[in-house]
């Protein structure tokens, strides 16, 4: 058997003091050996401490040897563990559906509250708060389907909230298409409507898995299918978790001014936007260049795996001529500028809030000290296959 253990690894307020209409429970899913799962893991965590989110935030850990259990086990003072299923094929996305069935099921401080499921690599820039009344038109690709007026935070029974998705998923017909098909993290159901579809979310992606074993979405697809098969009709909006900043139709990049200060110039200083999403899953690239295998560009398994080493050095922002190159080499191509500028944004931001968490993380492990030297560049060509530094 595959043993899953779920931890809370972070609870920001006093349970008595949840309004249960507004707030929801983040609920996010790691293999025990996945590559940078502390580093993400921090680096979510703190992001809601920066943006004042209200609420529980549990990491469920899958796929533990006893020992690796054990040390889990020492750093968090609530937590569940129990045996899970196992599969006898290779794909991560598993512990997705079925994390979150055992931690429905089985965790260690159950409450009523609506659960949004996340990714691991989710950053926080608001806090995510439901049903408080907000219209949302704005965040809304407008279809024939729904008035953008209509569109609102509310998550009750039988209506969900997720980000627009429809870039990669779905269109086989209208009706899936506005309501189930499309949907990506977060995804935010009221936790009855959660214990209905889980069943059908964990069946779904192993049939799936069965009828195409190299297709890396299928879990997203039995997502999909399983809220259809339950009738839970999803808001899908533009700013609860974009990731690519190329598709400018379906999420929300449009919140970096053109006179923005330098975000690459300072190397400590976060520059903020006024209205940024409420969260962005940086799963992709991010930088200047047209293609992934030339410059600067911030990817998450770019990142040398020994980073946290109490030795090894933190990252060094990319040139500022990142930013104010991109008015010079777009200049014919306005679309082009406004994504580039968010992508670039997200980099050197990306960068910056890294250093902050490996800060906090080595204050904690390296009581002897640690290594503060901004030396790691994120480069097609030039990051360093480990963070110690090089003579």
């Amino acid at each position: 058997m595959r043993q899953l253990l779920v931890v809370a690894t972070a609870t920001l307020t006093s349970a008595l003091a949840y309004n249960e209409r507004t707030t929801v429970h983040l609920v996010f899913s790691t293999g025990c050996d996945q590559t940078h799962r502390q580093f993400l893991s921090a680096s979510l965590q703190l992001s809601l401490v920066r943006v004042q989110h209200v609420g529980p935030l549990t990491e469920i850990i899958s796929g533990c040897s006893a020992e690796k259990q054990a040390s889990i086990q020492a750093q968090a003072k609530d937590y569940a563990k129990y045996e899970s299923v196992n599969f006898t094929e290779r794909y991560d996305p598993y512990n997705k559906p079925f994390g979150l069935r055992d931690f429905l099921h089985h965790s260690a401080t159950p409450d009523n509250l609506a659960v949004a499921f996340i990714d691991a690599d989710y950053m926080l820039f608001k806090p995510l708060r439901i049903n408080t009344g907000a219209k949302w038109a704005k965040y809304y690709q407008n279809t024939t389907l729904r008035r953008a007026e209509d569109i609102s935070d509310t998550v009750e029974n039988g209506v969900a909230l997720a980000q627009n998705m429809k870039a990669f998923l779905g269109g086989r017909c209208a009706d899936a298409f506005e309501f189930f098909e499309p949907s990506g993290t977060p995804y935010v159901q009221t936790r009855h409507d959660w214990l209905h579809v889980v069943e059908d979310y964990c069946n779904f992606t192993v049939k799936g898995r069965q009828v195409s074993k190299d297709d890396w979405m299928v879990e997203m697809y039995a997502y999909g299918a399983a809220t259809a098969n339950h009738n839970v009709k999803h808001t899908l909006l533009q700013h609860l978790g974009p990731a690519t900043p190329e598709f400018l139709n379906t999420e929300y990049w449009n919140f970096i001014e053109e006179d923005m200060d330098n975000p690459c110039l300072d190397p400590f200083e976060v520059v903020l936007p006024f209205d940024p999403p409420v969260g962005i899953h940086y799963a992709m690239y991010y930088g200047l260049p047209d293609k992934i295998d030339a410059g600067y560009m911030y990817y998450k398994y770019r990142i040398p795996k020994d980073i946290l080493k109490c030795d090894s050095q933190v990252f060094k922002l990319p040139p500022p001529s990142e930013w104010t190159d991109i008015d010079r080499l777009y200049k014919d191509d306005p679309k082009k500028r406004q994504w580039k500028r968010h992508a670039v944004w997200l980099q050197c931001t990306l960068i910056k809030y890294g250093n902050q968490v490996l800060q906090t993380i080595k204050e904690r492990m390296c009581p002897l000290g640690f290594n503060s030297h901004q030396g790691i560049v994120l480069h097609a060509k030039d990051t360093p296959a480990t963070a110690f530094p090089t003579p």
